[in-house]
């Protein structure tokens, strides 16, 4: 880990947070908050955000600077920068995290009605939007099935539009999202959808998604809907077959399933989600299999013991291949191990918030299969082993 960086992306966080806070002081209308999240982890083999089957690895913080200004009582903006440090796929350097306006058309008890543009959150599934804030996590690793930190970017969020409204129905109220626009595609949507650093890269890309969440009884039971479509186009720049792919378009196609029920003390959720990728244009080794229908799910538990307190007991289980969901015609097909294709977790975790600051979790993870282990911190894929365990823990700190 990189103590200096860390050090100097904190001295200039806090220094921006003194400077804003200070203007805070005397207008009402900002706001300023942050947080800083550091993580360990340890396996008994593979690698997770770093080294961590040697000795453990502390290669994993999130630094995060966030403000809000509301303009007037219909227009506000709101901007984050991230720092965020994970193994191999995240290097901690600072990046715009969102940076928008939102502008309220309606603001009622029985409707509200509003556009947000720039830089955005995707609001995918439950858990998206707000992925990056350890408060907001039921553990320290989201579902890797569905919420995938190697795909991070590309979930994360989207520089276009968002409209959004929230309408009384009867038994409850509709949330509704619809949006438009370019997702970020860096090297590591690369490993995620080509398996490589490829020499090319994608570009000029372009994706639409609708989400839809009733909510009844004060939010007891959720249910949701997201359907979204992507295009990600590839610009070659040379190499040979099979490691080099035609220019073309990579095409995403995703359809999932949330459902929630909350008690005072109870939490259970569920989420299942279908992922159709279509390589055809593409070619190259996935002319083998252009199509793949990607599918995953995970059911959770989570129990408050107290207002300091709470236990968390997840199944979580990702098929590459839902027509080949033990891998074993893809493993012949790419000359990997069919474990390769697949992964189950089951994780038990605990969490304890002394006070509204500070929050610490830990967590094990008793792991079949390599699905979503990431080749950044695992170059050498061929020494993978097919049954791991993940031991973790996270504190984080928010003002």
């Amino acid at each position: 880990m990189n103590f200096n960086y860390i050090s100097a992306v904190l001295f200039s966080g806090l220094s921006l947070i003194a400077s804003i806070s200070y203007a805070n002081d005397f207008d009402e209308n900002l706001s300023v908050n942050g947080f800083v999240t550091q993580g360990f982890f340890y396996t008994d083999d593979n690698n997770v955000y770093g080294e961590s089957s040697d000795n453990g690895s502390f290669d994993f913080h999130e630094i995060g600077l966030n403000a809000a200004y509301r303009f007037t009582p219909k227009l506000r903006g709101a901007v984050q920068l991230m720092s965020r440090q994970a193994g191999e796929i995240d290097n901690g350097e600072p990046k715009l995290d969102y940076a928008l306006l939102d502008y309220r058309f309606t603001d009622s008890v029985e409707q509200a009605f509003g556009v947000r543009i720039g830089r955005l959150k995707v609001p995918f599934g439950f858990y998206n939007e707000t992925r990056d804030v350890a408060f907001t996590r039921p553990g320290i690793m989201l579902p890797q099935s569905i919420y995938f930190d190697q795909a991070r970017d590309l979930e994360l969020s989207i520089d276009g539009a968002i409209l959004y409204g929230s309408i009384s129905v009867p038994s409850g109220w509709l949330d509704i999202d619809l949006l438009y626009g370019s997702p970020q595609t860096d090297t590591n949507v690369e490993y995620a959808y080509l398996s490589m650093d490829a020499a090319g890269k994608f570009d000029d890309s372009e994706g639409v998604m609708g989400r839809v969440i009733f909510n009844s009884d004060g939010g007891r039971v959720r249910i949701g809907t997201t359907l979204a479509e992507y295009r990600l186009g590839y610009e070659p720049a040379g190499g040979s077959w099979p490691y080099e792919f035609n220019e073309g378009d990579l095409k995403l196609n995703v359809a999932m399933l949330s459902a929630q029920y909350n008690t005072e003390h109870w939490s259970l959720t569920g989420e299942y989600m279908v992922h159709d990728i279509d390589w055809t244009e593409l070619g190259g080794i996935f002319s083998l299999r252009p199509k793949t229908p990607l599918e995953s799910y995970y059911l959770q538990l989570q129990y408050r013991v107290n207002s300091q307190w709470d236990l968390l007991l997840r199944y979580d289980h990702l098929m590459l291949d839902g027509n080949d969901p033990q891998g074993k015609l893809n493993s012949q097909l790419f000359g990997k191990k069919a474990y390769d294709f697949y992964s189950k977790d089951i994780v038990l975790g605990v969490g304890w918030q002394p006070n509204s600051d500070w929050l610490f979790r830990a967590e094990l993870h008793n792991v079949e299969g390599t699905g979503w282990a990431a080749e950044q911190d695992n170059p050498d894929t061929g020494t993978l082993k097919k049954h791991w365990h993940i031991f973790a823990l996270q504190a984080t700190y928010r003002f």
